[in-house]
């Protein structure tokens, strides 16, 4: 039984394993957070700072910003909000989580501290 059981899990396991499709060449030496949306891949670099929207397809640079932020912290994620049209990168200083909030053209809209109100 324990035979069946197991020659099921892999088979099983096979069945739903995911294919690579694709490697693309980051953008910089340290990305810290990755997005969809917006039809594109985004990347955030947590040394130096920067964003970038990159073809899905190529891993070409379409554009990119600095990620300014009024309090200093380290980014160490990034999200799309495509009901807000945004971009949104996290950070941490001490132990207060931050996110900040811009434009998909990199313009900062402002920031929601997640532990401090």
């Amino acid at each position: 039984m324990r035979k069946i059981l197991l020659l099921l899990f892999v088979i099983a396991a096979a069945a739903s394993a995911k294919a690579i499709v694709a490697t693309l060449d980051a953008p910089d030496t340290n990305i810290s957070g990755l997005a969809w949306g917006d039809g594109s891949l985004w990347a955030m670099d947590a040394v130096t700072d920067s964003v970038y929207k990159l073809n899905p397809e190529t891993g070409a640079v379409i554009s990119s910003f600095y990620f300014t932020h009024p309090v200093t912290t380290v980014p160490t994620g990034l999200a799309y909000s495509e009901t807000h049209n945004m971009v949104l990168c996290g950070g941490w200083h001490n132990t207060n989580g931050y996110v900040y909030k811009y434009t998909p053209e990199g313009s900062y809209i402002g920031y929601i501290d997640m532990c401090g109100g």
